[in-house]
């Protein structure tokens, strides 16, 4: 694979250095500025070599034997100074001169030529065309926030980001000059150090992210999910990086993120990097506080986010929240024992993958059973009190006087400040027959799996209890199906999993990582308008692809250039292809531009 040409610290992209002017002995130098609103520029100069140096040739001191410069790299084109055009007039005469030559002895010339200098010839195109298409929109948003060069290196790095499960920072650069990216872009450093530097430059002016996100909040539907994602992290040095809650399993330290995304258009709305060993509750505090959600908001959360003191922040401004009550907690206790099932509706499960083999959608049979905080807080604490007055004090038979007397102090239960939230207890029937059924298979097998084990906790399979201040217009049918929207969102979306691994980043640094989150940010909305455009669509054939095969398949399709330096698709299904023009991508003018040096 091409690589960057290094010439001291700075490295040349292979695109940059098939521009140099081709007989003339010189050499390519990339200049940096960095600034905290544009981030890093480069200009690339390019330099006569001396007395006769090849490429990166050195002198005896170790350095680059290097002359005049001649010119200048910009707008995928060489600009000479005047020199440069001294040189190239003084080439142009001598070709003249020698036209007559064998030709044998150019294509000795070609034979010879090293490969390592020479710009690729076959670019990964299908599936680049088909994102660049259909995600315009979100670079039309970043345009709006950030610079033109930095908006450039943060799509580009977004879409790598959502088309490649598995990119480490020093590879971004070799995928990018792979990519029709390049030629797009051709002046653009995806090297190691150029990415890095930028996404701490990211990290260290967040105000300009939260605005960002800001904007994607204000134009959502006012139904936002709020998850907690925990990933692995190998980096030997990271701020973020803590030993938590799958640190058993992995051996490993982890970090967070905290992602919300717009539960009706499924579209990701923020994404920020946290400590691995942090609990979940406190972020979302920070969440709430660093952005302004409409009045009109309903969140869905996941039961780790559950505490009596967030409580307050879900519902101020007239806010709704939907979510499921933890294990630990008295009322889903008082809810799993005393409250019974007293209602039951038909749930449609229209996914793909949940459709019956004819095609028909799903019904599955969910009970239901409603209760307030109040009403279970007291049933719960009536259980309690009732065994105490049982065995208030027992005194043991047969005991020395002097024994000690054992007491049984009734337990308290911790009264909510809001009471009157409504608390609905449901169970989904197949769930729960298949559960139990698993659970039989393996009575007899180990210790763990009786009768007696399946009798206690058998009850609780298949159940979930939810807890929701909205008001008896949202009936339980209504809070059931928001709450498997959230489930479908949090496995469906995953902005950090399996994106960019944290093998082989460089994530020692906070505000690196920050950047990454913002980078994670706008690959799921990328990945949301490729999703947009596939559902949209009037092609049974294209609808019915999951993602991952639909990026499988346009990925096949490559642009290659032949001796006639003209780019060409390489040969292809003519289904893919279809399928292609299905997506909104118009090959014969991608070609054009590519030939005219405009793409």
């Amino acid at each position: 694979m091409t690589r960057p040409v290094k010439n001291g610290q700075y490295v040349v992209p292979p695109a940059i250095l098939a521009l140099k002017p081709s007989g003339i002995s010189c050499m390519v130098k990339a200049m940096r500025t960095a600034t905290k609103t544009s981030g890093v520029r480069i200009h690339y100069y390019v330099y006569e070599l001396i007395r006769g140096a090849a490429d990166g040739a050195k002198t005896e001191t170790g350095k680059v034997s290097s002359g005049a410069c001649i010119g200048k790299i910009e707008s995928g084109a060489f600009c000479p100074n005047a020199k440069g055009e001294r040189l190239l007039k003084g080439l142009s005469e001598n070709k003249t001169e020698n036209s007559g030559k064998d030709s044998a002895d150019n294509c000795r010339s070609v034979v010879i030529s090293d490969l390592r200098d020479l710009d690729l010839q076959v670019k990964d195109y299908g599936a680049y065309a088909a994102v660049l298409v259909n995600a315009h929109p979100v670079f039309k948003q970043l345009s709006r926030y950030f610079s033109k060069d930095d908006s450039i290196l943060i799509y580009a790095l977004s879409i790598i980001c959502f088309l490649h499960e598995s990119v480490p920072v020093s590879c971004i650069q070799d995928v990018f000059d792979q990519s029709i990216l390049s030629s797009k872009w051709p002046n653009l450093d995806l090297s190691e150090d150029s990415v890095n530097q930028f996404l701490k430059l990211i990290g260290q002016h967040p105000a300009v992210c939260e605005r960002y996100s800001q904007e994607l909040i204000e134009n959502s539907s006012g139904v936002t999910a709020i998850v907690w994602r925990v990933m692995l992290s190998c980096s030997k040095r990271n701020e973020l990086a803590d030993y938590g809650s799958e640190s058993l399993r992995t051996g490993n330290k982890q970090i967070s993120a905290l992602e919300a995304y717009d539960v009706i258009e499924e579209m990701p709305l923020t994404c920020k990097i946290y400590e691995g060993g942090l609990l979940d509750r406190p972020p979302v505090q920070d969440l709430l506080e660093s952005y302004s959600f409409p009045d009109n908001t309903t969140f869905l959360l996941d039961e780790g986010f559950y505490s009596e003191e967030n409580m307050k922040l879900y519902r101020q401004g007239g806010k709704h929240f939907i979510i499921p009550v933890p294990d630990n907690c008295a009322i889903k206790k008082a809810a799993q024992e005393f409250k019974s099932f007293d209602n039951s509706f038909a749930y449609e499960r229209r996914g793909e993958s949940e459709r019956r083999d004819n095609g028909e959608v799903r019904q599955d049979r969910i009970l239901c059973g409603e209760s307030s905080v109040r009403e279970l807080e007291d049933l719960y604490q009536a259980h309690f009190d009732k065994e105490a007055e049982k065995n208030s004090v027992k005194t043991e038979v047969n005991c020395p006087a002097d024994a000690k007397t054992i007491i049984f102090h009734p337990q308290k239960v911790k009264r909510s400040e809001f009471g009157d939230d409504r608390i609905i207890k449901f169970r989904d029937e197949k769930m729960h027959n298949e559960l139990v059924q698993d659970f039989r298979d393996q009575i007899a097998q180990d210790d763990e799996h009786t009768e007696e084990v399946l009798e206690r906790i058998g009850p609780a399979f298949g159940v979930a209890v939810l807890r929701l201040n909205f008001d008896k217009m949202i009936t339980p049918l209504d809070a059931y199906s928001d709450y498997e929207k959230y489930l479908s969102i949090k496995n469906r979306y995953e902005l950090a999993e399996n994106r960019m691994r944290f093998y082989g980043l460089r994530t020692d640094d906070y505000c690196v990582m920050q950047g990454l989150g913002f980078i994670f940010l706008v690959a799921g909305q990328i990945k949301f308008y490729f999703r947009k455009r596939q559902k949209e669509s009037s092609s049974d054939y294209l609808r019915n692809l999951t993602l991952k095969e639909c990026l499988i398949k346009a990925a096949g399709i490559k642009v290659s250039q032949h001796a006639s330096n003209k780019w060409h698709i390489a040969a292809s299904p003519r289904q893919t292809i279809e399928l292609l023009k299905e997506m909104g991508v118009n090959i014969v003018d991608d070609l054009i531009r590519l030939n005219s040096f405009k793409y």
